[in-house]
């Protein structure tokens, strides 16, 4: 089994933008995850889409890795961070989105804002805060998998798919 990130799209009834939101499922293939997706989508059912997604093989320097039994180091846990700010003259919220490796929320958070600090600099016209922060091992609760973090020494980045296609049925 493996353990995808998608990042989905659409609207509501009453928005003018384009709504998103991250979600993350287990399958033998991302298809596997496609009716989780949709009860997981708390917008219009006909504008569904997703726009990203990939399989988490890795994040922040730990293998990342599925199994029946429980992980020795079940310490660490995997996060899912948006982080979001503004800069002066642009209307809109800037966001990125991160995958950190930590043993709390707390120090998870601050593992994160180090990853934007070029974000702003020592410029005043920027702010920048954490949006959201997920604990990715709650994704897998209730399956009879476990998440492992296992460190390693060459890593990458998380390899992802830029391709929209609509998941309305």
């Amino acid at each position: 089994m493996k353990l995808f990130a998608f990042f989905i799209g659409g609207g509501t009834h009453n928005s003018l933008i384009e709504l998103h939101d991250a979600c993350f499922f287990i399958g033998e293939k991302m298809e596997d995850c496609y009716d989780n997706i949709r009860a997981h989508w708390w917008g219009d059912p006909k504008t569904l889409h997703v726009d990203c997604y990939g399989e988490l093989t890795q994040a922040d320097g730990y293998k990342v890795s599925l199994h029946k039994t429980p992980s020795e180091n079940d310490e660490l846990k995997l996060y899912f961070i948006n982080l979001g700010g503004y800069i002066s003259g642009d209307f809109q919220e800037l966001h990125k989105n991160v995958f950190v490796v930590a043993r709390t929320e707390v120090k998870a958070r601050v593992k994160a804002l180090k990853q934007i600090q070029d974000w702003s600099g020592h410029h005043k016209d920027c702010e920048y805060d954490v949006e959201e922060c997920f604990c990715i091992n709650s994704a897998v609760e209730g399956s009879s998998y476990y998440l492992h973090l296992d460190p390693i020494a060459d890593q990458s980045l998380f390899s992802f798919s830029t391709k929209y296609f609509r998941l309305n049925e």
